[in-house]
């Protein structure tokens, strides 16, 4: 049973009744369909091997699974036995179990128990040994010296566990699922550690966490560090430690990671008999800042300064496109940007995000995709490459959503009630309905009064307790009494009717922020040309000095930009020579506002690629949807070399204001 067969068999236990046709599971699998007879004829010994026989149906070129759920569930438990991946596996899977099997042992291993445990010759083995010494070149792994003994790895504990979450999170494609699907390199590690004994105990440990710190992580995050935490937890049982000159990694000690990763391991080691170092908190913070077990706070990285004000941004644009302040929907705005950085994670491990209904959420709204289409290059100019078709669908979803939560709660379905009486039961049944549904009803009416009353009054939907002779699709016939069969079915249409609504009017709702929008954050007063300053601490208080003798700020702010800094680092030098300092704004800050200075002498802040400073701009905004557009266009301003190069030779605070003002306005005009 190699890999694409337990593909294949995944395809049909997911779709149970479903006959698929050879050719098109030719192309979902890639090969001819000579090859998926010969997969077909491999599952059919399985299945006979299990009893199984009658489960898979085979007629004019089509094979479908046709068990019970009962069948299914006794396939997958016996698909997942002992053994079972050893069973036919290709020579790619069997060098990758090698790989693995030897990374788990810490003593030598024999030619003679490989051949055993995977049913191959001695010559089968050693070509694929070949196979495994290029691997350790990619890692800069060697074997021990000693060959005659066997095969044993030099490899730290940190480069051990390090490979092995790489080749889990390789065999698992792009989203993190453990058990969801036959995965060969999984289950090795489960047989060969018994891994899936601690997952209760840790997934407790993780809803806990979640609850405690008040944070809320996507399901592939989860399964990620379930996997992660379980494999510390037994390679720390088995007395396996990392070594603190192993990880000298100081980055994430102070973030909100390291934390997390403390509390985890303290609260394991009353369960388990384990004892560990801060080297093993520090690993478990990277592995939890890498899987996003956590939510992203704005001052840890200067990539998510960049991403999170061109979400804004971009947000913004699409509640001006549509009147509606979807920028006011702060739980679609944390989700949206935690899934980007999600994408983020897998594009730097150079994979990409699958979505299955990319195509059907595309057709199912077409104008909204068009509208994210149109402004989807702020967000790729903030990341740096374009997004794909299952990016960009990802983002509609957030945007639709938001779209409808904001129709339900804002814009109730007008109502208009109609018996053949215009009261009476019309009334009864409008308490029910206000008792069921969030709508508005705007008049209760007769048949032969309906006419006018639709010729005074916008209205969504016509419901009635008597036939009508109105267009299919307008009204609905219902008794009096609401039946449990009509509640559900007027749930149905309610929502089916928020969809089509195509007419916003909504400006009233944005006006304010929108005219707060326009105006300058940047006041030409705050700026300060040629600045000396004797070190970053300095620079930060001289940017923020106009915005605390403004009374924008007081020195609180002051202190905690400082504080985050010496915590965090210096994340927000996001350009070379630029740095936007900033912190908590519900510390200190009393009206928004943003100062900017240029040194005399450039300072170094610390940062590893983009030192020295020469500009330092103090952000401090309350209101920062209001002002993304600004804050962004500030950004990118200074972003680009020649343009900064230009404002590097200008000598008064009023030519540098005009050309920033003059840029955004472009900006703003595009």
């Amino acid at each position: 049973m190699n890999k694409q067969t337990t593909k294949l068999l995944t395809i049909l236990l997911d779709s149970p009744g479903s006959f698929f046709h050879y050719e098109k599971l030719a192309v979902l699998l890639g090969v001819s369909t000579r090859s998926v007879r010969n997969y077909i004829q491999l599952l059919q010994d399985f299945l006979k091997v299990q009893k199984l026989s009658e489960c898979l149906e085979c007629a004019e070129g089509a094979v479908a699974f046709v068990g019970s759920q009962e069948n299914k569930t006794k396939l997958l438990d016996s698909v997942v036995d002992n053994e079972f991946y050893l069973y036919r596996l290709s020579p790619s899977e069997r060098v990758q179990i090698i790989f693995l099997l030897l990374l788990t042992r810490s003593d030598y291993c024999t030619l003679n128990e490989l051949t055993e445990k995977f049913n191959a010759s001695r010559t089968t083995l050693l070509k694929d040994m070949e196979q495994v010494k290029q691997m350790l070149s990619l890692y800069d792994l060697s074997f021990a010296p000693a060959m005659n003994k066997g095969y044993l790895l030099q490899a730290e504990e940190i480069q051990r566990r390090e490979i092995i979450i790489r080749i889990i999170q390789s065999s698992m494609g792009t989203v993190f699922s453990l058990r969801q699907d036959v995965n060969l390199t999984e289950r090795f590690l489960y047989d060969e550690w018994h891994l899936e004994e601690y997952f209760p105990c840790i997934r407790t440990l993780l809803l806990e966490t979640e609850h405690n710190y008040e944070i809320n992580v996507t399901d592939a995050a989860f399964e990620e560090t379930t996997f992660v935490l379980a494999l510390v937890l037994h390679r720390l049982l088995e007395g396996y430690q990392i070594s603190e000159k192993e990880n000298e990694d100081t980055s994430f000690r102070n973030l909100f990671v390291y934390e997390l990763a403390e509390y985890m391991l303290k609260e394991l080691a009353k369960v388990y008999p384990i004892t560990y170092e801060e080297s093993e908190i520090v690993f478990l913070a990277s592995r939890l800042y890498y899987s996003r077990f956590y939510n992203r706070h704005l001052a840890e990285s200067t990539k998510d300064v960049k991403l999170h004000m061109a979400l804004k941004n971009f947000v913004l644009k699409i509640g001006e496109a549509l009147d509606i302040p979807v920028i006011n929907d702060a739980q679609m705005l944390a989700q949206l940007e935690n899934h980007l950085r999600d994408i983020e994670k897998l594009y730097a491990e150079g994979s990409a995000l699958e979505y299955d209904y990319t195509v059907q959420i595309i057709e199912e709204y077409p104008d909204y995709y068009q509208l994210v289409h149109k402004y989807i290059y702020i967000l790729e100019e903030a990341v740096g490459h374009s997004y794909s078709e299952s990016d960009i669908a990802v983002v509609l979803i957030y945007i639709v959503v938001a779209v409808n939560r904001y129709s339900k709660n804002h814009m109730p379905l007008r109502v208009i009630l109609v018996c053949h009486t215009g009261n009476g039961t019309a009334n009864f049944l409008a308490e029910q309905l206000n008792s069921y549904f969030n709508i508005r009803i705007l008049a209760i009416t007769s048949n032969h009064k309906l006419q006018s009353v639709k010729e005074r009054m916008k209205y969504d939907l016509i419901i009635s307790t008597i036939s009508l002779q109105e267009p299919e699709g307008t009204w609905v016939k219902v008794s009096p009494m609401l039946t449990d069969e009509e509640i559900l079915r007027l749930q149905k249409l309610f929502i089916e009717t928020h969809r089509k609504k195509k007419q916003w009017n909504f400006r009233a709702n944005l006006g304010n922020a929108l005219e707060k929008s326009g105006t300058m954050l940047l006041k030409e007063e705050n700026i300060f040309l040629d600045i000396m300053c004797r070190d970053w601490k300095n620079a930060i208080s001289s940017a923020a000095a106009p915005l605390l003798l403004s009374g924008n700020i007081d020195s609180r702010y002051v202190e905690a930009m400082i504080r985050s800094k010496e915590i965090n680092g210096a994340y927000f030098v996001y350009c070379p020579s630029v740095a936007l300092v900033h912190a908590d704004p519900n510390v200190g800050v009393h009206v928004s506002g943003m100062s900017l200075v240029r040194l005399k002498s450039p300072v170094a802040f610390g940062h590893a690629e983009h030192d020295p400073v020469k500009w330092c701009i103090c952000m401090a905004c309350k209101e920062s949807e209001m002002y993304a557009k600004e804050i962004i266009g500030v950004m990118n301003l200074f972003s680009e070399s020649e343009l900064r190069g230009e404002l590097e030779q200008m000598t008064e605070r009023k030519e540098v204001f005009s050309y920033i003002n003059k840029y955004l306005q472009e900006v703003s005009n595009e």
